[in-house]
């Protein structure tokens, strides 16, 4: 967590413990204080987006399943989504009749055209689609299918936006997108929901000022609007660092005898990289590096403390076992990803019984 966040959480903690939906000068004030982290966070997303981004179209939640859940509060009929999507959404789309999952290439890019037909064909449905993949990397023809179901003002596009803000531009044409603040080193309990005006749609309950889920964590907000504030003047520069590191870690994982380096190798997150060691188990690589200094995961993205095998490599048709995720946090050293690289073949060969 970037010091940025943690510094404006510790001071708001003092100050706005109330509630802000009260009249008393407490009450106001951590009102006035929530109220000023949602018109941050709307300024620096419209600094990434095509079209400025309003105050009130912010709602903080506590999480990306809260913030998903309410996202698609009121669509009576069921979702269109990739096989790639976090198993939240899949698990959401699974509750709902009707829902139809649309396959993926061997990159993990979701078919466009299954994608637009299958959301114009029935009036009322609503468009599932991360901007990219936060196992892989791969992204996602947002913009493409948006254009493609603009004369249709019957599709709504909800984005999965986890993993983007921070490291590139937001896409266009999406009506609602959701992330957690822990995709740009923010706190861990605050997420973002934000809906576009005009668009069909009413919180599940009647949270704080813009708050979703519970009562309003106002530091967590005020840690979110901060840390977004700090990280997206210096992405760019950031994304240039980070892709060139992964452009490394990608020839260094391939020259491994028996990997397979997975997801598009050009349009991509600048900061992920998912590959699969053969012949071993992920776990037992990850376990590995970690005795060795580095913080690594392997399977599911989004599911890695069940142990599940990846639904994303499965849909790309890739193999599922010895997968190895890296990250790059905000900020990684050149140093670090040297290091890491002198490590990975050992490693391997470590886990594999060569050494």
């Amino acid at each position: 967590m970037l010091e940025a966040g943690r510094s404006a959480g510790e001071v708001t903690q003092a100050e706005a413990w109330a509630d802000p939906t009260r009249l008393h000068h407490l009450g106001r004030r951590a009102g006035i204080l929530l109220d000023a982290a949602r018109s941050s966070v709307a300024a620096s997303l419209s600094s990434i987006a095509n079209e400025p981004i309003a105050a009130d179209e912010v709602h903080f939640a506590p999480s990306t399943a809260v913030a998903a859940r309410a996202a698609v509060h009121g669509y009576r009929a069921g979702l269109v989504a990739g096989r790639v999507e976090t198993a939240m959404l899949l698990d959401l789309a699974d509750d709902r009749p009707g829902s139809e999952l649309i396959n993926v290439d061997g990159l993990g890019r979701v078919d466009v055209e299954s994608f637009v037909a299958a959301l114009m064909g029935t009036g009322g449905m609503l468009g599932c689609l991360q901007a990219a993949n936060a196992e892989v990397g791969t992204t996602q023809p947002v913009s493409l299918v948006a254009d493609r179901t603009a004369p249709c003002d019957r599709a709504g596009l909800l984005v999965d936006a986890g993993q983007l803000i921070g490291h590139g531009p937001l896409p266009r044409g999406w009506t609602a997108i959701f992330a957690s603040a822990r995709d740009w080193a923010g706190p861990a309990g605050a997420a973002i929901l934000v809906v576009r005006r005009g668009v069909r749609w009413q919180a599940p309950d009647h949270g704080g000022r813009g708050w979703i889920g519970g009562f309003p964590d106002i530091p967590a907000a005020v840690g979110c609007a901060a840390a977004l504030e700090f990280v997206l003047p210096r992405a760019d520069d950031e994304a240039d660092r980070a892709r060139d590191f992964i452009d490394r870690i990608r020839e260094a994982a391939a020259d491994v005898p028996d990997v397979e380096v997975l997801g598009d190798p050009v349009d991509r997150l600048p900061h992920i990289v998912t590959f699969s060691v053969l012949y071993t188990s992920g776990e037992a690589i990850v376990t590995e590096l970690d005795r060795r200094g580095f913080a690594v995961a392997s399977g599911s993205a989004c599911v890695a403390e069940s142990q599940r095998p990846s639904h994303v490599l499965a849909a790309m048709g890739a193999y599922t076992g010895g997968n190895v995720r890296v990250s790059l946090p905000f900020g990684c050293t050149e140093a670090n990803v040297d290091a890491f690289i002198r490590e990975l073949p050992l490693v391997v060969a470590h886990v594999r019984g060569d050494l």
